[in-house]
């Protein structure tokens, strides 16, 4: 393959336009170390990170393979830090859907829910990785000794943030939550007897709902008249949470 000429911008793939490109960040054109990350979302989104190919993704560039392995190590290091941007966009995105949803505490919560079930979707073959280690050895050798620490910072901030809408609910009333993965009650979640008990149920179960709606619960594919009856199952999931939290003998 040619060696790029400085400021070109074309690649082989005509479907990199500066509107693709646009779907990640403001910039029309951003470094080809970004590039390289951006196109790898949706192949590993739609291949899973067995069959992720890297020759895919530099063909589609118009680059060669030793340009993955200056920028990232190797396909390893490429799929760990696609594995901790992927998941940094996934949880500010389910944020930012609670924070649009009407101000009132169960549309927030609700909001949150299914935000959390379509990002799910929308991250597909990444979803191993992040959530089933051994599915893929030396990516999690390599997200464990480089991106770790802002992974379970990302990864509390989501739960300080799932306590604060509970509470509301509970509440009855709508708080302003300013909580970032470096200012969060971390200490405060983890004394407090009440979200201790009602936390685990509400987070374990959405955490079902998204991977069961997200297609990646093989037994159950066949099974299509349960996902006909989808909006009725969680509408009825959620006024189950709905009364969880609500109860006050808890």
């Amino acid at each position: 393959m040619a060696r790029r000429k400085l400021g070109d911008v074309s690649h082989p793939d005509l479907l990199l336009t500066d509107d693709f490109w646009l779907q990640f960040g403001d910039d029309p054109q951003p470094p080809m170390r970004l590039k390289i990350l951006y196109v790898t979302f949706g192949e590993v989104a739609l291949s899973g990170p067995g069959s992720f190919n890297v020759a895919s993704v530099c063909d589609r560039l118009g680059i060669t393979y030793p340009m993955v392995n200056h920028y990232f190590g190797g396909r390893d290091g490429l799929l760990a830090e696609g594995a901790s941007m992927m998941y940094r966009r996934y949880i500010e995105g389910i944020w930012e859907a609670a924070l649009a949803a009407p101000r009132n505490p169960e549309a927030r919560l609700k909001a949150w829910m299914m935000a959390q079930v379509s990002g799910t979707h929308t991250m597909g073959g990444w979803g191993p990785i992040l959530s089933y280690p051994l599915a893929a050895r030396e990516v999690t050798a390599e997200i464990e000794s480089k991106f770790q620490g802002p992974l379970n910072r990302l990864f509390e901030l989501n739960l300080a943030r799932l306590a604060a809408m509970i509470g509301d609910v509970r509440a009855g009333s709508v708080t302003d939550c300013d909580f970032t993965e470096d200012n969060y009650p971390r200490d405060a979640m983890l004394v407090d007897p009440l979200l201790r008990k009602i936390m685990p149920t509400v987070a374990w179960s959405i955490f079902g709902l998204s991977v069961w709606m997200g297609g990646q619960h093989a037994p159950a594919r066949a099974t299509g008249e349960v996902f006909a009856r989808a909006d009725e199952l969680i509408d009825n999931h959620f006024a189950t949470l709905l009364g969880v939290i609500t109860d006050t003998s808890v």
